[in-house]
């Protein structure tokens, strides 16, 4: 597993210490690491593979290995495991007589994951539940488009908040980033599954009046109609890969 770290979280971090936060920033990055084990305790139990893992100034962004041609639900597991590794960390807390600064820490962490911002744990979820309802490619759209705006709902909001408006610029630079790479993002999908076929998955049937190549979920065994004939997604991504 690589581990990166983004120049903008040891900014933080610095700017956190000499200011005199060195208490608060440790108990953060406390709970940050109990809401981290949730996560990977999930993939220990489904079996995948954590492939990178990048230290953003307000937890870990996890880079998950044989999630790209799986069950949706799957993803939903390892996504809503680390806030909920984090509720129970905030209950137990609260039967404590521990430090408030701790309970706030814990808090923190649990609420800021579950902001839908990719790639927060809150906009991760969100985007596991529409892949049953969309294109991955149009879900892909939706979530970093929501976003992104989002990013700037709370930077206006937070205008005064030096910390939040650095941290949102932060996700807001990433998520504009991201959309510009979706088709990128979305043809490695599709190469994924071509060459990690999955039989054990639900069969989706689209029928390709438009472009057929929009039209794949995530999660699940595509069949589309086209020309009076099923074709089932190995041929047509077979056809797909060789002309791109």
């Amino acid at each position: 597993m690589k581990i990166k770290i983004y120049t903008i979280t040891e900014i933080y971090i610095f700017v956190c210490l000499i200011s005199g936060y060195f208490y608060e920033v440790m108990t953060m990055y406390f709970c940050l690491i109990f809401h981290e084990l949730g996560h990977l305790l999930m993939i220990k139990v489904l079996k995948k593979n954590i492939v990178l893992l990048e230290i953003s100034p307000i937890g870990g962004i996890l880079h998950i290995d044989k999630c790209q041609n799986d069950h949706n639900y799957k993803e939903f597991l390892i996504y809503i495991s680390g806030p909920l590794a984090s509720l129970g960390l905030l209950l137990f807390l609260n039967y404590l007589n521990v430090f408030v600064i701790l309970k706030q820490s814990a808090f923190y962490v649990f609420i800021l994951n579950l902001l839908p911002i990719l790639p927060l744990d809150g906009a991760k979820i969100l985007m596991s539940l529409k892949q049953y309802l969309l294109p991955f490619r149009k879900v892909l759209k939706l979530i970093t488009a929501f976003s992104i705006g989002i990013c700037l709902f709370l930077i206006i909001y937070f205008i005064n908040n030096y910390n939040f408006v650095i941290i949102l610029t932060f996700f807001l630079y990433i998520n504009l980033m991201r959309y510009k790479n979706i088709p990128y993002e979305y043809y490695e999908f599709l190469c994924y599954k071509h060459f990690h076929h999955n039989r054990n998955l639900k069969d989706k049937i689209s029928i390709a009046n438009k472009k057929i190549y929009d039209l794949f979920y995530k999660g699940y065994h595509n069949i589309f109609f086209i020309n009076n004939q099923f074709s089932d997604e190995e041929e047509v991504l077979r056809n797909i890969i060789i002309k791109k």
